[in-house]
């Protein structure tokens, strides 16, 4: 394989991890030999990727005393740099950059666009400004035409303007390089640009960086996978940002945090509790069902709620309570209270909202605020077409994360035979009834510069609690699989998938999210021996189902190993 075809794929990024993938298999089954090298630096990239680094640095290094110094030579070179990095060994990063920065001109043409990224976000990260750096921007300029390319030379640059403190121009550069790296697509650097504004801005402008959060989370939810390292650190900054600006969407952000992490094995959880150890110890704090039962009588409750009556002068009498229930709570008479009961006492006070107020006061009011949405949008709802209402329901389970708290079967059931009430409904069908009608705001990024944000104060009576950006992110994937799906047989699909076991559903989420995701991938750039066709396995779900062949193909191939035969042992069920 030409290794200049190999670097026009790979410099899409993590994204192109599929395709990769296909290539690996064309080339294993063409020539295993004459190919072993090209597939050992994919192997390479994709154990980056997951984390596994010591793997990736032992084939690495045997790889660099077999080659000569070429073009894949460089490439494997350009790698070790990146995961010595990662793993924080200065003298071996520091070792790397000067074997590259000294043979730059050796280099390849074709190789150096990698490499000099690499060379100037080293040079950011370890030195002071010298000579080297100035012959380093320069070299920098002649690859600013190829775009991935450009959109990393600009991250660079903004991290030097970051480490000048210089953090409007920072932010600048950051969404320039946001609007390049979006139109290859190239979703790792899109989200490190969003990440890096909100995260260096989160203790100079809070308010500033709280704006950022929507689209990071947008893009975040649009594009990655439950396990993968990038959702963990842009959820870190997401809930840092929001618990400084009191945001109540800092919950559900603590909640995708927890369920992301629990879909983990214990392998893979280390090195994400050992990261990530600060939001992690803090989850209890923030995280909370949405189920109806009593509330434990904690003396953080007591006191809250004793030190807004005392604030107020709140007569007894005015609040809905009886005047023993409310002593025998606040006098610790009772170990729980009611969530009629806490309700009651919350609407007739008027208090701040802060990250201290207690959990289940948070509780009280995001079930309130869920009611006074679903009072509305369960009429809308049923006001669909049937058809459409199991296909918007199917939609909003897919995005969300409260499968396990949802009886599909039961509120299909229902809708099926117009016995669908709110007093049939939990808070958990009535999040994503209301979800099927919140709408995804268009994201200006100019006007993000400009608008100057004042801090918002959120009351018991002014809060309300927005869809999560990162939900509104996998809707728009998976939308795009569900507008695709055969109509005649939506009922049968969704059947098929409530059968299966939680492991297989978990499977088929992931195909059908990357069927949107890679939707509108342009494959031009990739040769066409290497462009994937629909395996045999997957065609006759394509054809039953009416889906396309480009996503469903490129999505197949996001499987690897084992669970690519997990999947096509699933959707024979199909």
């Amino acid at each position: 394989m030409n290794i200049k075809v190999l670097i026009e794929i790979v410099n899409k990024g993590q994204f192109i991890r599929p395709i990769l993938n296909y290539v690996a298999h064309y080339l294993e089954s063409d020539r295993p030999d004459k190919n072993k090298n090209i597939v050992n630096y994919i192997n390479v990239l994709k154990l980056k990727w997951d984390v596994k680094y010591d793997e990736a640095l032992e084939i690495i290094d045997e790889e660099l005393q077999r080659l000569k110094k070429g073009g894949l030579y460089y490439l494997f070179l350009d790698q070790k740099v990146h995961i010595l990095n990662r793993i924080k060994q200065k003298e071996g990063v520091k070792k790397v950059f000067d074997e590259l920065k000294d043979n730059f001109d050796n280099i390849p043409v074709y190789v150096r666009g990698l490499v000099v990224e690499t060379l100037r976000n080293i040079h950011e990260l370890y030195y002071e400004p010298d000579e080297s750096m100035e012959k380093i921007r320069y070299w920098s300029e002649n690859y600013e035409q190829n775009p991935v390319d450009k959109g990393f030379i600009l991250l660079s640059k903004a991290r030097e303007k970051k480490n000048e403190e210089r953090y409007e121009e920072a932010v600048s550069l950051n969404i320039e390089a946001f609007k390049i790296l979006k139109t290859v697509p190239h979703p790792s650097g899109m989200v490190q640009a969003l990440n890096n504004i909100s995260w260096w801005l989160k203790n100079t402008k809070k308010e500033k960086a709280l704006v950022f959060i929507f689209p990071l989370g947008f893009y975040l939810g649009y594009y990655f996978d439950d396990d993968n390292l990038k959702v963990f650190n842009s959820l870190d900054t997401m809930f840092q940002v929001q618990k400084n600006n009191n945001d109540p969407l800092v919950y559900e952000t603590a909640f995708i945090f927890s369920r992301c992490l629990s879909q983990l094995n214990k392998v893979e959880s280390e090195p994400i509790k050992n990261t990530f150890k600060d939001i992690i110890n803090q989850l209890k704090c923030f995280v909370f069902n949405l189920d109806n039962n009593q509330h434990r009588s904690t003396p953080k409750l007591r006191d809250f709620i004793r030190k807004e009556i005392g604030k107020e002068k709140i007569p007894i009498d005015s609040i809905n309570i009886s005047e023993s229930a409310l002593k025998e709570f606040l006098f610790e008479e009772t170990q729980y209270i009611q969530p009629s009961t806490l309700r009651n006492i919350i609407d007739a006070l008027e208090f701040e909202i802060t990250t201290s107020t207690p959990i289940c006061i948070i509780k009280e009011l995001k079930k309130k605020d869920i009611d006074k949405k679903f009072e509305i949008n369960l009429e809308k709802f049923k006001n669909l077409p049937k058809e459409r209402q199991i296909s918007e329901l199917f939609t909003s389970y897919l995005a969300h994360y409260y499968k396990e708290e949802i009886d599909l079967k039961k509120i299909i059931k229902e809708i099926e035979d117009d016995s669908l009430t709110e007093e049939r409904c939990d808070y958990y069908t009535k999040e994503l009834i209301n979800s099927i009608f919140e709408r995804n705001p268009k994201i200006d990024f100019n006007s993000l510069l400009t608008n100057v944000q004042k801090p918002k104060i959120y009351t018991n009576k002014n809060i309300t609690f927005n869809e999560h950006p990162f939900y509104l992110g996998r809707k728009e994937v998976v939308k795009r699989f569900m507008k695709d799906l055969n109509k005649k047989n939506l009922k049968e699909f969704i059947e098929n998938y409530i059968d299966l076991d939680t492991r297989q559903k978990k499977t088929v989420e992931k195909f059908i999210m990357n069927y949107g995701r890679y939707y509108d991938l342009k494959v031009k750039d990739i040769p066409k021996e290497f462009t994937p066709k629909v395996p045999k396995e997957i065609d006759p779900l394509v054809k039953k189902y009416t889906l396309k062949r480009k996503p469903s193909t490129i999505s197949f191939y996001v499987f690897e190993g084992d669970e690519r035969e997990k999947f096509v042992e699933i959707i024979g069920k199909f």
